[in-house]
């Protein structure tokens, strides 16, 4: 029986190639062919007159990638919506992988995909690439998002080409510190601090200022060493003739930490006036990156800032105005609890309306992540703060009331905060 059915193989084999020579047409060779597959269907010919199946339609799309993935579509029907099938396309580009595996032997179980109306195009995905299912998908996903970027710049694409300013990290890098910001909120300490009070604190704040330009550190540092003397007061009670060394201290680990030449040691026990010795203040170091475990790397209100001037588009005047509005509240004990890109926000609000550039912007907005009628609040306490008469702890006021800062600290502030709000929106509109 075997014999007979290898026999009639080759009968049929040897007349597809007599066929071929005397010219017949396709279809009645391919008929003789089907003949004599359907006798053998498991034997293979070599044949270089054997007829091969047509290649598949090529893909609109163009085919990327050779990797097939056999997956099935639901019927239209029983489509569900993609953010139920995440999982399943996160595993997608795997199985392509495995695909590509010359040894694997294994078949590949088929899985159920389910897509909406818009990704039909065929009866199945096979010639459809995996990259072109994942920028379709990708384009849906941004829908919703056009018409919002449609209403805000993009700060960082003029200095794209320039590493220095790390564009594309700049939208991580803020929103981290957001986050950070929550971790260092600073509660009202001065209950449990019962021989400091806040014109002590204010006093010492006044004279970090004054130490800050004397050695023209640049302002972070300065901030960070505010932030610092306010995260240890909160955690450890500290006596007043000691007040003075936790501020120094403070100085110089944030000069460490911003600084490329920092300020020696000896350098602030001269400041002090030698009320200090050496290893007392080394001592203080010591004690204080073990209260704060070691992280001092809080967020700032004026890194904050930096960010919304080039939102804003501001002019150095108009930067410098907010620096000095923001810079007013370090000394001052009401707004250690607020946080840093709250007070940075409004202090750029508050500037703009103070030089009359306009309103808050949709660009301001999304990069602050605040709208306006959420900063009015703050906005108002600033403008009262400044509207204050200068005290003895004027040393702020005093160094933005110079030429180099533009005597920014002359400038009217705003009669009515809710007034002036009114009239923005109706500039805006």
């Amino acid at each position: 029986m075997e014999r007979a059915k290898r026999t009639s193989s080759l009968k049929a084999l040897q007349a597809i190639k007599e066929n071929s020579h005397a010219g017949r047409n396709a279809a009645k060779l391919k008929k003789i062919e089907s003949e004599a597959l359907a006798i053998n269907p498991t034997k293979r010919h070599s044949s270089p007159t054997a007829f091969h199946p047509p290649e598949p339609k090529r893909n609109p799309l163009g085919n990327v990638t050779n990797v097939s993935t056999n997956i099935t579509i639901k019927p239209k029907q029983e489509l569900t919506s993609i953010s139920d099938n995440e999982d399943l396309y996160e595993q997608a580009p795997r199985r392509s992988k495995r695909l590509l595996r010359k040894n694997s032997s294994s078949p590949i179980p088929e899985e159920p995909l389910a897509l909406t109306d818009s990704l039909i195009c065929s009866e199945s995905l096979d010639t459809t690439p995996m990259t072109d299912v994942q920028n379709v998908l990708r384009a849906t996903t941004l829908d919703d998002k056009l018409e919002e970027s449609q209403l805000w710049k993009d700060i960082d694409e003029a200095e794209s080409h320039d590493p220095l300013f790390s564009s594309e990290y700049a939208p991580d890098i803020y929103q981290y510190m957001r986050e950070r910001e929550v971790k260092f909120k600073v509660s009202s300490y001065l209950d449990h601090q019962p021989l400091i009070n806040s014109s002590m604190r204010s006093i010492l704040i006044d004279w970090l200022v004054e130490v800050q330009e004397n050695f023209e550190l640049f302002h972070e540092t300065l901030y960070l060493a505010v932030k610092i003397v306010d995260r240890y007061l909160e955690k450890k009670e500290v006596k007043k003739e000691y007040l003075q060394l936790v501020g120094a201290t403070s100085m110089l680990i944030a000069a460490k930490f911003e600084e490329l030449s920092p300020p020696l040691v000896d350098d602030f026990i001269y400041l002090c006036d030698d009320a200090y010795q050496h290893d007392e203040l080394l001592s203080m170091e010591r004690n204080i990156l073990a209260t704060l475990e070691y992280d001092v790397n809080a967020p700032v209100a004026y890194r904050f800032l930096r960010r919304l001037a080039r939102a804003a588009g501001a002019d150095m005047e108009t930067h410098t105005l907010a620096r000095y509005i923001c810079e007013s509240t370090l000394q001052e004990y009401e707004f250690v609890s607020d946080d840093p890109s709250h007070i940075a926000g409004a202090a750029m609000y508050l500037s703009i309306r103070m030089k009359g550039l306009g309103g808050w912007t949709p660009t301001l907005q999304h990069y602050s992540q605040y709208e306006a009628s959420n900063l009015l609040p703050m906005v108002q306490r600033l403008n009262d703060l400044i509207s204050r008469p200068a005290g003895n702890t004027s040393t702020v006021r005093s160094k933005y009331s110079h030429e180099v800062f533009h005597k920014v600290a002359l400038i009217l502030p705003l009669q009515d905060v809710h007034e002036d709000y009114l009239l923005s929106l109706e500039e805006s509109s």
